[in-house]
């Protein structure tokens, strides 16, 4: 049997309990409400310097637009602090709505609530999107229960005439629906008219960027010339990462965050947990540039490293050794530290240029890792977990690049019909 308010009024009376033992119920009381009802932890209680009193932070997640940006509750008791506490986070979670909030507002609402729910590179790539596009335009400010479909193609009809590529309107189109969707769920509007609207593939800019792969040729002059180069004059020290990434398949940012302890050259294996990433702080606009470990389960992982791979690690702390470079990290400056990505981006296209091939970004490795081995024959599957997906249709669809050239693939299609019917007979 629960104990109601008026039993817990008798027993006090009564002096069965006192003030301090209701206190601590109350207390237990709205923990569990907290937990059960919005999944949140009982916030930790600071007791005022005078101690009259007790107050609490509140997370930022929570904040109530419109209101302080570090707001914090407060209560002549423990029991009160945390009542004020859980009424302060009821507002905000089911929130009174402002018949004239805007969907600036709700995206701005939806970028805090996000803030701790993901990766701080997924955070900076949606406020950047919100930024770029979204923030002060004549679609942000129309108020929720106004906004309709025709609002929605008239936004997306601007963006065709900012000659954006196609990808960039998708990524923008899916913003503003995340947000939409938000707002449904909260019950600041009915309907989200974003989802309806179909982007014409034919009115947005050709995206000049072209996600490849290193050809056969290429990765053969790149392997020769980054020996030849460092032998004979001790050049092109970070040449090195191309092979790394292209025989492991690795992203750059999981190579840069490496240790050699991460190695385990007798059992051939690479353990990856770790990412170095750099992003742009959506709270104080700083770029930030620390550790990450892992984007999810997939990403943690352990690769069995072919022998190529084994040989260019064990170059890679060759070269090193050389410059007296003793360090933990496996690629790492003069100075001892970790490069950060736009680093070895710059010392890829500087070798691209001294041995006169077209330089393609860092990322193009990995890519060449899934295409050289799905040519091959090696399983979708396999090379989908050497590369941290959760989906083996990332790998096929993304990652997986056309490299033959078209005379060579029009020979294949020839061979293939030649072996199928015979030699094509002459017309003449």
């Amino acid at each position: 049997m629960e104990l109601t308010v008026e039993m817990m009024k008798k027993l006090l009376d009564s002096a069965i309990i006192n003030n301090e033992d209701v206190e601590r119920a109350q207390i237990e009381t709205i923990k569990e409400a907290l937990m059960n009802k919005y999944g949140i932890k009982a916030p930790k209680l600071t007791q005022r310097k005078n101690r009259k009193g007790y107050v609490c932070n509140i997370p930022g997640k929570y904040v109530i637009p419109g209101g302080p940006k570090r707001p914090q509750v407060s209560g002549s008791t423990q029991a009160e602090c945390l009542k004020n506490f859980y009424d302060y986070i009821e507002k905000s979670v089911v929130g009174t709505y402002d018949k004239n909030m805007t969907l600036q507002d709700v995206c701005e609402e939806w970028l805090r609530k996000k803030k701790g729910e993901i990766n701080e590179t997924t955070l900076d790539r949606y406020d950047s999107i919100y930024r770029n596009h979204l923030k002060d335009t004549e679609f942000s400010n129309l108020t929720l229960r106004k906004i309709k479909k025709f609002d929605c193609d008239d936004y997306i009809k601007t963006l065709y005439h900012k000659k954006l590529a196609y990808r960039t309107v998708k990524n923008i189109k899916t913003l503003v629906s995340q947000v939409m969707h938000y707002a449904i769920m909260r019950e600041y509007m009915n309907t989200n008219y974003m989802s309806y609207v179909k982007i014409n593939a034919n009115l947005c800019a050709v995206n000049e960027y072209k996600k490849e792969a290193w050809t056969d040729e290429e990765l053969c002059i790149i392997r020769k010339k980054s020996l030849e180069e460092w032998n004979e004059h001790k050049k092109y020290r970070f040449s090195a990462v191309i092979m790394l990434s292209a025989t492991t398949g690795c992203r750059i940012g999981e190579l840069l965050a490496a240790d050699w302890s991460d190695i385990d050259f007798e059992k051939k294996t690479f353990t990856i947990n770790k990412n170095y990433v750099n992003y742009r702080d959506v709270d104080t606009g700083n770029y930030v540039t620390q550790i990450n470990h892992g984007k999810n389960v997939a990403s943690r992982r352990s690769i069995d490293l072919t022998d190529e791979a084994v040989f260019w690690f064990k170059e890679m702390k060759r070269r090193n050794d050389h410059l007296g470079l003793y360090s933990e990290h496996v690629i790492v400056s003069r100075k001892g530290a970790r490069l950060k990505h736009r680093a070895i981006d710059a010392r890829i296209e500087t070798f691209c240029n001294a041995i006169h091939i077209p330089y393609k970004a860092s990322h193009t490795g990995r890519r060449t890792y899934a295409t050289a081995l799905k040519d091959y024959g090696v399983p979708i599957s396999e090379i989908s977990a050497d590369l941290g997906h959760s989906s083996i249709l990332t790998t096929q669809a993304i990652y997986y690049k056309r490299r033959n050239s078209r005379e060579k693939a029009l020979g294949q299609k020839n061979a293939a019909f030649v072996a199928t019917l015979g030699n094509t007979p002459s017309l003449e």
